[in-house]
């Protein structure tokens, strides 16, 4: 039995409900979700949108739960991939598993960082993405780590959502101005032990 089978309805649609805020969270930022949409978007009643929620915060807060628990999600699964294959062999390698590690591959990524920054206006989504800021840290460090990388997390991805914001303003693609950033970064200070 898969894990949605498992579920009671009222479980099922809760969940629904969750991730139907949390792609509109994703896509339009904390302010665009309503309850309103939100029901739309899970096939869902307006009434079952605050029945499952204490309101529409509890709401953001749980969407943005499932959102970071996906980007921790993704950069672990980037670990399990360097277990499996080894680390990089190059440093145009070792960036392209950092981007992996660091950016969502299947968001708009302007969305995704507009998305970072307006939730300080959100106090339960706030809360949510500081209290799991700490997991994402973690398993990048374990991708730093496979590659012999005496960097840190946080520096690493200070440089890839600097190099984010950077080429959003600009018009840039959000994606090769981090693949530059980083790989310039990386070569600069040797911060991998890679040619």
């Amino acid at each position: 039995m898969t894990g949605s089978a498992r579920l009671t309805k009222g479980e099922q649609r809760r969940q629904s409900i969750v991730e139907a805020a949390a792609k509109i969270l994703n896509e339009e930022g904390p302010a665009g979700v309503t309850h309103r949409k939100v029901a739309t978007r899970a096939s869902a009643s307006l009434s079952a949108t605050t029945y499952y929620f204490t309101g529409l915060d509890d709401l953001l807060g749980q969407a943005a739960i499932l959102n970071f628990g996906r980007w921790v999600a993704r950069a672990n699964r980037v670990v399990e991939t360097l277990e499996e294959s080894g680390p990089p062999q190059s440093v145009d390698q070792a960036v392209d598993v950092i981007l992996r590690a660091c950016l969502p591959e299947d968001e708009n990524l302007e969305n995704h960082y507009v998305q970072l920054v307006a939730a300080t206006e959100f106090p339960e989504v706030h809360k949510q993405y500081n209290k799991s800021r700490n997991l994402l840290d973690e398993a990048i460090e374990q991708v730093l780590s496979w590659m012999k990388s005496s960097v840190s997390a946080q520096l690493v991805l200070t440089i890839v959502d600097g190099a984010a914001v950077q080429a959003i303003s600009e018009g840039r693609d959000v994606r090769e101005t981090a693949r530059e950033r980083v790989r310039e970064f990386f070569i600069r200070v040797g911060a991998i032990p890679l040619k």
